[in-house]
C-alpha cells in the first residue's frame, strides 16, 4: 500500500514539473532531463513511473482535462442552477480563467500542434472535452433547443473565451472581451 501511494507522489511530482518546462521552454525543448531536473528525480525515474515521452504527453493532457473541467464547471455547479449558464460566462470571459495554469498550459501546446500529430489529437480531446462540457450546461438549461444549434453555440462559446484569452496573453485590455460575453449571451438568447 505505501509504494502506490508513493508512485501517485511521483507521478504527481512529475506531471508538475512537465508542466512547468513546458510553460517555460515550450513542448519541442522540454525533454525528460528538463523534467527530471525540474522534479528534482533522476531521469530514470521519471521513465519508470510515466514511460517515455508520448506517455508523458498522453498523462499530462488527461491531468489537463480534468483541470479544465474542474476549474469551470466547479466554479458552475455553486451557483443556483438558473444563474449556471451566467455563471459559466462570467467565468469563461475573465482574466482568472484566462490566466489559469490549465489554461496557460494548453496555450504553451498550441503552436507545437501544427508539426506534432500526437499534440494536435491531445489538444483536441481537451477541446472536444470543453466543447462538451459547454454543450452540455446548455442543454440543462435550453432542453428543447435543437442539438445540432446547440452545438453550434457551445463552439462558438469556447472559441469566443479563448480567442479572448489569446488577447490577454499578448496584453490587450481584458474588458475588451467583455464583448465577447456579450455575443455568447447573444447566442444563447438565440436558442
Amino acid at each position: 500500500m505505501g509504494r502506490r501511494s508513493l508512485k501517485e507522489q511521483r507521478i504527481t511530482e512529475i506531471l508538475d514539473a512537465f508542466e512547468q518546462c513546458l510553460k517555460q521552454k515550450g513542448l519541442q525543448s522540454t525533454t525528460l532531463d528538463n523534467i527530471a531536473q525540474e522534479a528534482n528525480m533522476a531521469r530514470r525515474m521519471v521513465r519508470h513511473y510515466v514511460g517515455n515521452r508520448s506517455d508523458l504527453i498522453e498523462l499530462g493532457v488527461a491531468r489537463i482535462i480534468d483541470k479544465f473541467q474542474r476549474s469551470v464547471f466547479n466554479v458552475i455547479d455553486q451557483k443556483e442552477s438558473e444563474n449556471r449558464i451566467q455563471s459559466a460566462l462570467d467565468y469563461l470571459f475573465s482574466e482568472n480563467f484566462n490566466t489559469h495554469p490549465a489554461t496557460q498550459t494548453v496555450a504553451a501546446l498550441l503552436p507545437v500542434s501544427f508539426y506534432d500529430v500526437q499534440v494536435k489529437y491531445a489538444l483536441k480531446s481537451i477541446y472536444d472535452s470543453f466543447q462538451k462540457g459547454i454543450d452540455t450546461e446548455l442543454k440543462m438549461t435550453n432542453p428543447n433547443a435543437d442539438d445540432e444549434k446547440r452545438q453550434r453555440v457551445a463552439y462558438s462559446i469556447m472559441c469566443l473565451s479563448f480567442g479572448g484569452g489569446w488577447m490577454l496573453n499578448l496584453g490587450f485590455d481584458i474588458t475588451l472581451n467583455q464583448n465577447n460575453k456579450l455575443i455568447a449571451q447573444g447566442l444563447i438568447e438565440q436558442l
